[in-house]
């Protein structure tokens, strides 16, 4: 109980102004209660009656075999009501996977839950409304995820990158970092990684370098937004072996003692993207805060997506759903060892790299011997050769030149892979040769 008071007046302190402010949706907490009881008038809410929808059953063909279909007046019409929450069972079914393939704190700690979101743009968006406000600073890799340095932007929130290597942030960079801005006087909030396959750096987070980081997090009792896309698709770092690692999820939450994690899961990596469907496993105070603005805004997500995700994963079971990553990963790390192979072929001592034990790319810098080098210039070039790789300068922290370029293997077919990764040696051996007459 005393941890529990504790956990709520610390989170309490992180909660942005606005957060505090925002009243709970009291028409939803009066009625939703009542809605699905038989022995009740229900005269209050604003329900529209199921009578009137006009699907009856859905049916859904799954690749590889199998079908599932949905259908009667509990599974397919309650998906298609008002579901602030997720639709019925969702939520316990979320909380079941989590708990099984993570198992956060242990099993004799409940002061975790886990709630549907709509896909991680989503669980961000309203993470960062929570707990930052103007002035916080926020510490993310030097090269970050576009659309998360734009949220934060957003919240007028004080960005600092750290240099990152190929394991991810390094933590002496990180505590010089935060004893910086300590000094400066400032409010120091959260640190946003992506521990498995970096977006854009492919960039895989050890145990050790976790627990490095999350002791650093401690001593500056910053909240730690755990954005985890990738960590299902994980690679084999023998290019040689067929072999792929499975279903092995993690990150800082077996371990986070002191309840400062908000782990960030979606399906758009081992399902598809389409779905908007993910969840949120996180402290009890900031789920619930969650909760209040989702019910303020975009509730929970699709709740056919949804039924359809849920519905899918119970008919596979936990073996078929790691037999389905397990398909998911060598998928992937076939296209993986096809770039590293043309890499190695095309662009050697052109380009330094490292091979990603994770993720949907490579992070790639030009050493061709310019100096500042901006990848961002080289691109005109490229398109004219049919190419297109994304410049680093897109996803700097400081908005400022970069010499990196980030390379997608997810998408282009085998062929592509291979003559884009050619093209681009094409590229910058001409750059070189520039230079050098």
């Amino acid at each position: 109980r005393l941890r529990a008071t504790m956990d709520q007046k610390r989170w309490e302190a992180k909660f942005t102004p606005m957060i505090r402010r925002l009243p709970k949706n009291k028409l939803k907490e009066l009625c939703a209660p009542f809605n699905e009881s038989k022995d009740i008038a229900l005269l209050g809410g604003g329900l529209p009656n199921q009578a009137m929808f006009p699907l009856t059953s859905i049916g859904v063909e799954l690749a590889g075999g199998g079908s599932i279909n949905i259908k009667g007046f509990s599974p397919l019409r309650a998906a298609m009501q008002y579901n602030g929450g997720g639709i019925p069972g969702y939520k316990p079914f979320l909380k079941e996977l989590v708990d099984r393939e993570i198992n956060p704190y242990g099993e004799c700690d409940k002061d975790w839950d886990v709630t549907p979101c709509a896909g991680s743009s989503d669980a961000l968006s309203k993470t960062f409304r929570i707990v930052v406000e103007e002035g916080d600073v926020c510490f993310l890799e030097d090269h970050c995820y576009g659309p998360v340095l734009s949220l934060l932007t957003g919240q007028d929130a004080c960005i600092r990158g750290v240099k990152g290597d190929s394991n991810g942030i390094v933590p002496s960079q990180l505590e010089a970092a935060c004893q910086t801005s300590k000094k400066e006087g400032k409010r120091l909030k959260l640190i946003y990684l992506v521990p498995a396959g970096g977006n854009p750096t492919g960039a895989f987070m050890p145990v050790q370098r976790l627990r490095d980081i999350y002791k650093i997090a401690q001593k500056y009792d910053l909240i730690i937004v755990e954005d985890n896309p990738y960590e299902w698709l994980r690679y084999n770092s023998d290019l040689k072996s067929t072999c792929v690692p499975g279903l092995k999820l993690g990150g800082f939450k077996p371990f986070d003692a002191d309840k400062r994690v908000i782990r960030i899961d979606t399906v758009s990596k081992f399902l598809a993207p389409g779905f908007r469907s993910g969840w949120v496993t996180a402290p009890k105070p900031f789920i619930s805060q969650f909760n209040k603005l989702s019910n303020l805004s975009s509730h929970s997500g699709c709740a056919l997506s949804q039924a359809i995700v849920m519905n899918i994963l119970k008919q596979w079971g936990a073996k078929g759903l790691r037999d389905h990553v397990q398909k998911v990963q060598q998928f992937y790390q076939k296209r993986r060892n096809i770039v590293a192979l043309a890499l190695d072929k095309h662009v050697k001592g052109l380009c330094e790299w490292s091979v990603p034990q994770a993720g949907m790319f490579f992070w790639i810098k030009p050493t061709v011997g310019v100096k500042n080098l901006n990848s961002e210039g080289l691109m005109p070039t490229l398109l004219k050769h049919k190419v297109l790789l994304v410049p680093g300068s897109i996803f700097s922290a400081a908005d400022a030149n970069s010499p990196y370029f980030r390379l997608a293997f997810s998408y282009a077919s085998e062929k592509d892979l291979t003559v884009g990764v050619r093209k681009l040696g094409e590229v910058l051996r001409d750059v070189q040769n520039s230079k050098t007459h």
